[in-house]
């Protein structure tokens, strides 16, 4: 897979941010609405497609686990007590707040969604993350 990105993921354990650089990502704009097969629409998104996802946690497991200097998770808008996990384009250096991060960067994107797609040969495997995007991102004729 072709994975010229880097991503700066911040997901929350105990109330507190906690950062993970994601390097080796796609990052992939999908821009207006389009209809799908089943009928449904699709507005602007992001998807973020991670190959490497070793030390990945589901959210259940990461806030059980005794040492999570190595694992990360993807929370998911409404989850962990309105603490949402968001990504940012490029490599921060500190764990920021959704507020913060939204004022000091314009590519910032919260998890709305995302798969695990653990089947197949090993070069094929990745997590696919959804996140809606804010329209002032892209083109208004």
């Amino acid at each position: 897979m072709y994975a010229p990105h880097t991503v700066s993921l911040i997901c929350f354990r105990q109330g507190q941010p906690r950062l993970t650089v994601l390097r080796n990502v796609m990052l992939q704009a999908m821009d207006g609405r389009s209809t799908l097969r089943t009928g449904d629409t699709e507005e602007n998104d992001v998807r973020l497609y991670i190959p490497d996802f070793s030390g990945f946690l589901p959210p259940r497991e990461y806030a059980a686990c005794p040492n999570p200097e190595n694992h990360w998770t993807l929370q998911t808008e409404g989850e962990s007590a309105a603490r949402c996990g968001f990504f940012v384009k490029g490599e921060l250096t500190e764990p920021l707040e959704l507020s913060e991060a939204r004022e000091r960067f314009d590519f910032v994107y919260l998890v709305a969604g995302y798969l695990v797609r653990d089947y197949g040969s090993p070069r094929m495997q990745h997590i696919e993350v959804r996140s809606r995007v804010s329209t002032r991102y892209f083109y208004q004729p």
